[in-house]
């Protein structure tokens, strides 16, 4: 692209920036076949939390995944033997002198596309001696690893260019290690051992609820998880932040994760006698054959209302979350006291451009815009996100690209790495909630500013200065058009202004209710 420096396309700078070896292929990476975002969405939510390394492959050998890295050469070769040559599956090959476990058994996976032949597991030096008990060398490990595809001494020794009695010396050294006396004995007992161990990890039963231990991790006793049933079996997550009898905020978090970027969060609900329920809308399971989850979420949220409240409540969105507390509030005013939008996202569409006009091309307004000329653009946007969110690094990198104007932000988000584990969410996210992003991501380029527009109860925005994603003169267009609506912006705070000025936010909001409360 040839054009000035300031009129660049503002989403491929950041892809080149998250993936520099994807630089002039950023373009060609929005476009994936289907298939392969299936076997992509498959592997992901089904593999991530496996400790050994996995990739699946097709009939053909070919891999279906790639394993995205900062230039380094992927663990698993882009092909292995095909599936027709293997004689029987389960079974053991080498790869780059490292073993590789192949198991075809893929009725496992019920949901696992046609194309997926079978699975292979990466097995390293460290995870074999934790299966066998054993204290291998590197050189003593691809010895073993030879004979259990096949290998004899002698063509074990061609291959690693030794002579025979080295290689001979060396079985007698792992067979004493092992406490076996022979070599038949050695390659079933490892076999068993490290078989059995592969299978407990590969097939472990889908229990975990990552994104509940994370949680835990990053908020400890501080966040309380409940589980909710709407109907006969529908079961929603629902967590709870701060004073347990405080007033409560119905909150609707960012795309990014699902927390507020600052430390100090609980500690400042409890001093403001809040409290604040949210639905981890990345992990929200929608029911079969139901509504879509998009109503799901927001009939869910009424349900929570009417539980855990009983009162009227505060509904705050942040950034995309601004929508769904739009549309919320639209669909369920008799639930909502007031409506507190905070960074709000720029909302230009073509019927009123004149009254919502950016002052520059943010990286939100230009995915906004190739949404509507090609709605296939969602999944590969939210692909290329994905990739970048999976690699902690990579994350890292693109935000702080992303918000390289915004001193405060930045600021935000190394704080948010250091101690709010946001790499860890992204990543999470990433790998067990794709279909959950391309929802947000359509979800946040549709017509909620309507929604606003039908509403009669008091709306507060509050917008950093620096708000270099969503300009604050946006907002002010809003607010202008919207007859019970008011701005307060912060000087020095940019997007993330929630968590830069959280006791600000709340405070300005005790204020408003207590004045607001009548004279006994």
């Amino acid at each position: 692209m040839n054009l000035p420096q300031k009129q660049r396309s503002a989403l491929i700078e950041t892809i080149q920036s998250g993936l520099p070896t994807w630089s002039g292929r950023a373009a060609g990476a929005l476009s994936v076949p289907d298939v392969l975002q299936a076997c992509e969405r498959f592997f992901f939510d089904t593999f991530d939390g496996c400790q050994y390394p996995v990739m699946i492959y097709d009939r053909m050998g070919q891999r279906l995944v790639h394993p995205l890295t900062q230039g380094d050469e992927p663990a698993f070769p882009e092909s292995l033997t095909a599936l027709e040559d293997y004689a029987k599956a389960p079974t053991f090959v080498t790869s780059k002198d490292a073993l590789i476990f192949i198991f075809d058994r893929l009725d496992r996976w019920p949901l696992a596309p046609a194309e997926v032949a079978f699975v292979a597991v990466l097995i390293e030096r460290e995870q074999f001696n934790a299966a066998t008990g054993m204290s291998l060398t590197p050189s003593e490990y691809l010895l073993v690893s030879l004979l259990l595809v096949g290998h004899n001494l002698q063509s074990a020794a061609d291959y690693t260019g030794a002579n025979y009695d080295t290689k001979r010396k060396q079985a007698r050294t792992v067979l004493e290690k092992a406490g076996l006396s022979g070599q038949a004995a050695l390659l079933r007992e490892v076999s068993l051992a490290v078989s059995s161990d592969v299978l407990s990890d590969l097939l472990q039963p889908n229990q975990r609820r990552p994104e509940v231990e994370l949680a835990q991790h990053t908020y400890g006793q501080d966040v309380v998880i409940h589980s909710i049933a709407v109907g006969a079996s529908w079961d929603v997550p629902v967590w709870e932040f701060g004073a347990r009898r405080g007033q409560p905020i119905l909150y609707f978090h960012s795309m990014l994760a699902p927390i507020m970027f600052t430390t100090n969060m609980v500690e400042t609900l409890k001093e403001r006698n809040l409290r604040v329920l949210m639905i981890p809308r990345h992990f929200f399971q929608a029911e079969p054959g139901g509504r879509g989850a998009q109503s799901q979420i927001l009939q869910a949220a009424s349900d929570i209302a009417d539980y855990f409240c009983g009162e009227p409540v505060i509904c705050m969105g942040e950034s995309a979350g601004c929508a769904w507390a739009a549309q919320f509030t639209r669909a369920f005013p008799d639930q909502v006291s007031e409506l507190v939008l905070v960074a709000t996202p720029q909302a230009v569409r073509p019927k009123d451009a004149e009254r919502f006009l950016p002052h520059s091309l943010t990286l939100l307004l230009e995915v906004s815009n190739r949404i509507r000329k090609d709605d296939r653009v969602i999944a590969g946007l939210t692909r290329v996100y994905n990739a970048i969110g999976r690699v902690p690094a990579l994350s890292r990198r693109s935000l702080d690209f992303l918000f390289r104007q915004a001193p405060s932000d930045v600021a935000s988000i190394e704080e948010s790495y250091a101690k709010l584990f946001l790499g860890d969410w992204l990543r999470l996210i990433a790998n067990k909630a794709t279909r959950a992003s391309m929802d947000e991501v359509a979800h946040l380029h549709s017509d909620w500013v309507k929604d606003l527009q039908h509403l009669t109860l008091p709306m507060r925005f509050f917008h950093g200065t620096e708000d270099t994603l969503c300009p604050i003169e946006d907002a002010k267009a809003m607010v202008e058009g919207l007859p019970t609506a008011t701005c307060q912006a912060f000087e020095g705070a940019g997007h993330l202004v929630l968590g830069q000025r959280l006791d600000d936010v709340l405070a300005s909001l005790a204020a408003d209710r207590k004045a607001a409360e009548p004279l006994r």
